[in-house]
């Protein structure tokens, strides 16, 4: 009898506890901080806020169980350029083009002689750190490294030389010409494009911070020059159903709740009714075979 009021009344317990988890809702949502182009260098800080103000249902019974942030950034493009080294080279190629004279001192044709003119201009970019302090957590984020060299062609340029016996031709006279390929080659090596802090989750003490005051700051700092470009902010909770602004829907229907509740009563109005009534003494009842038993007992006795 102890036992099955004890099941009952665990079961009972069991459903308004259940009951009481059934009346939270969701809460979920984010905020974009879009277009920012604000200038961070390393002595200039900036100072931000998320305010959900206007979101999260304040004033009501709510808890924010993840706060994620991500932070995009986007280098400053300040490259320093620094000129190098200008070299001329022979490429040994010589092409000859053909002409007639009778005359046995007359030129012969003309002699093109092929070289390469190189200009070398380095470019460079420090790398850029982005230091974010939000709450009680701090991230850092870096520019990616760029290393690479262009050719561009610039063009010929024909300059003659003078007339004079050709090796190459018997010794004949002829005209000489120097064809020049000019070709400008950068070097690039810095540090430049988009960086991002992508999906920092914050500590419970900074999202609690948050549902308490509806504003969230952080403040943004580091080494070089770079661009804070745009946020966002992701949020997660549960607050009491049918409390303010609220992006969800209740954990369980109420039409499960009253089938529990239900199943409960039924319960005990069953375990009350299996119950003797007061004052009447609790039947016995003996089996068939109980009853052959005692009747072999009385014989072999001898009554």
């Amino acid at each position: 009898m102890k036992s099955r009021y004890r099941i009952v009344c665990g079961y009972f317990i069991l459903t308004l506890l259940w009951f009481d988890q059934a009346a939270a809702v969701s809460l979920s949502g984010k905020l974009h901080l879009n277009k920012q182009a604000i200038l961070i260098s390393g002595e200039k800080k900036y100072n931000g806020k998320f305010d959900l103000r206007s979101i999260l249902p304040m004033g009501d019974e709510f808890v924010l169980s993840k706060v994620i942030v991500s932070f995009k950034f986007q280098d400053d493009m300040e490259w320093i350029k620094k000129t190098g080294q200008h070299s001329l080279e022979n490429t040994g190629k010589i092409i000859r083009h053909g002409g007639f004279s009778v005359r046995r001192n007359a030129v012969a044709g003309q002699t093109d002689h092929y070289y390469t003119a190189k200009s070398i201009i380095h470019l460079s970019n420090e790398e850029e750190v982005a230091k974010l302090t939000i709450g009680r957590n701090i991230y850092f984020g870096t520019t990616m490294r760029r290393k690479d060299v262009t050719r561009e062609n610039l063009g010929q340029k024909n300059m003659m030389m003078g007339v004079y016996e050709d090796d190459g031709d018997n010794g004949r006279i002829r005209q000489h010409n120097r064809v020049t390929q000019s070709i400008l080659e950068t070097h690039l090596d810095g540090y430049d494009g988009l960086f991002e802090m992508r999906h920092k989750v914050l500590d419970l003490a900074t999202a609690q911070d948050l549902a308490h005051s509806g504003v969230l700051n952080f403040e943004l700092a580091g080494t070089g020059d770079y661009i804070f470009v745009e946020a966002t902010l992701q949020y997660e909770g549960y607050a009491a159903e049918g409390q303010g602004k609220l992006e969800g829907t209740s954990l369980l229907g109420n039409v499960s709740w009253f089938i529990l509740f239900g199943l409960t009563i039924g319960g005990l109005f069953w375990w009350k009714k299996k119950q003797p009534a007061p004052g009447k003494p609790e039947r016995k009842i003996r089996t068939k075979n109980q009853k052959i038993s005692r009747q072999r007992v009385a014989r072999q006795s001898g009554f």
